[in-house]
């Protein structure tokens, strides 16, 4: 039966000149092999009586995914926070991040030294109360 040849690689290697590239090219529909692609005209295949091993229709289900590039956080709580976190700073604290928890852990940490907390310097903010505020003082790191 007489076909259109449909290229498909079928061994890589380095050329002449060190290039690694396709060094050999068979036919998917037969056992036809050449040193370079075969040249046909574009040609539709028909799908409806494919079986499970169909890459062309296995491919056609792919589906993407953002990965990392997705937030699980709404744009209107990771402003918020970062927000909350400038305001932080900008009244001169360290907090130990931008979440919220950090930004609020900052600001009672702050409450009880009496100063700005500066999570760089000093324990975390969760820790900070009288005790440690009295340590604090007589190492002087505040």
């Amino acid at each position: 039966m007489e076909h259109i040849h449909i290229s498909k690689v079928l061994d890589f290697g380095f050329d002449e000149n060190h290039n690694f590239k396709a060094l050999k090219w068979g036919c998917s529909l037969c056992d036809e092999t050449s040193s370079a692609p075969f040249e046909h005209e574009e040609i539709e295949i028909d799908h409806t009586a494919c079986d499970e091993d169909c890459f062309g229709c296995k491919a056609r289900t792919l589906q993407m995914n953002a990965g990392d590039a997705t937030r699980d956080i709404s744009d209107k709580k990771w402003t918020g926070e970062l927000q909350a976190y400038r305001d932080a700073r900008a009244q001169g604290m360290q907090p130990g991040g931008t979440t919220r928890q950090h930004v609020e852990a900052a600001y009672n940490a702050s409450e009880v030294l009496n100063q700005p907390y500066n999570a760089e310097k000093m324990p975390p903010a969760q820790h900070i109360n009288k005790n440690t505020t009295e340590v604090l003082k007589e190492v002087g790191t505040i």
